[in-house]
């Protein structure tokens, strides 16, 4: 796609946090990347990279928009520490959360940078509702030549062959906001270590603060990897810290809700 026919996302950051698993989450990664450089300009990519060693190659993609930033790490993957992290590093007054594996529609993205930009009705956007899988030859074909239009005619009320619901509704994945608010809730909780858990903490932590969190009716898509259903996933952490913390959330009093609130944001200060 020619310059002048990509679609300008207005100088925001997008920031993504990373962990090589394995090789087909690494292709999907540069699968990802090559998406937003291909539909995209006038952005900041900042690639949040934590694990024992680096692995994210540069010079693969060579693309100047992306800004590597490795961070020497042992533990559980640390996704709100990597987050917060990034927006530190951001400046935009809209910041971008964007999962390795994803892709929104593009018209959507831009218009969810426009709303928060310009309009005063809303503080956090995710560009979509439910999310779709896309595995199988679908998938090879916009791994070979990552363009939306691979995706654009898929009708989620009658999925074709090599896709699948994986949620039915989400609130990670994509989700863009206001900075400055993001700031104040506390960001991402970076006590909370390893997946799950985190999105549904933020989303009731900002929801009690006043944050106005909408999300678009259209679907995200979600390139395959490991499986086509996260129900193992999810029962995995029925009981984990991480839920806890996201359930304690509801009953906190408001006045515990707004000092916790305060002790994540000492973070960015």
């Amino acid at each position: 796609m020619a310059e002048a026919d990509k679609i300008s996302l207005r100088d925001i950051d997008i920031i993504v946090s990373y962990r090589e698993a394995n090789e087909e989450r690494r292709e999907n990664l540069y699968a990802v990347l090559a998406h937003l450089g291909r539909t995209y300009t006038d952005y900041r990519l900042w690639l949040m990279e934590a694990a024992p060693t680096p692995r994210f190659e540069w010079q693969r993609l060579n693309d100047p928009k992306i800004r590597h930033v490795f961070i020497h790490h042992d533990g559980p993957f640390p996704k709100s520490m990597l987050y917060n992290t990034g927006v530190r590093l951001a400046r935009s007054p809209v910041i971008c959360f964007h999962d390795a594996d994803s892709i929104a529609q593009p018209s959507t993205l831009r218009g969810c940078v426009d709303a928060l930009l310009d309009r005063g009705d809303s503080d956090v956007l995710c560009p979509y509702w439910n999310v779709i899988n896309i595995a199988g030859e679908l998938k090879r074909n916009f791994m070979q030549s990552p363009d939306y239009a691979w995706l654009a005619s898929i009708n989620a009320e009658q999925l074709p062959a090599d896709t699948s619901v994986l949620y039915s509704n989400a609130n990670g994945g994509i989700v863009l906001f206001k900075r400055s608010e993001y700031i104040r809730v506390g960001g991402y909780n970076a006590r909370l270590e390893g997946w799950g858990g985190e999105d549904d903490e933020l989303l009731r932590r900002a929801g009690r603060l006043g944050l106005r969190w909408h999300s678009i009716p259209v679907p995200l898509f979600h390139l395959h990897h490991d499986s086509g259903s996260r129900n193992a996933l999810i029962e995995s952490i029925r009981d984990s810290d991480n839920l806890r913390a996201s359930n304690a959330i509801e009953s906190m009093s408001q006045e515990e809700l707004e000092t916790l609130a305060r002790e994540l944001a000492d973070f960015f200060r």
